[in-house]
């Protein structure tokens, strides 16, 4: 088993971002969102709370089979700012941590 904390940055409608994504991450987080139980600053939490705000705006709350309202361009500057800041959580965790990015 790896002694790697592998954590998935996905995010969920109406919250939830950081999950377990390997035996190692489980055993020390356990299930569900792990965003909390992480070491990270506030400052990361914060943006991180933010981010997952912006996705859900994606979603038509009314009818979500339908489509939501981004446009294409409102997609990729979303997907810009998960990859930003994929880099600077990997850089906070440290490398105990191997953080893989699942889009929607």
């Amino acid at each position: 088993m790896s002694s790697v904390f592998r954590i998935r940055l996905m995010f969920e409608w109406g919250g939830g971002s950081l999950w377990c994504g390997n035996e190692a991450a489980l055993k020390k987080f356990d299930v569900g969102p792990v965003e909390e139980k992480l070491p990270l600053n506030n400052a990361m939490l914060e943006r991180l709370n933010a981010l997952s705000q912006w996705h859900d705006t994606a979603l038509n709350w009314e009818y979500p089979p339908d489509p939501g309202p981004w446009t294409t361009d409102e997609y990729e500057k979303f997907e810009a700012e998960a990859l930003t800041f994929l880099s600077e959580l990997q850089a906070e965790l440290g490398p105990e941590f191997e953080v893989v990015y699942e889009p929607s």
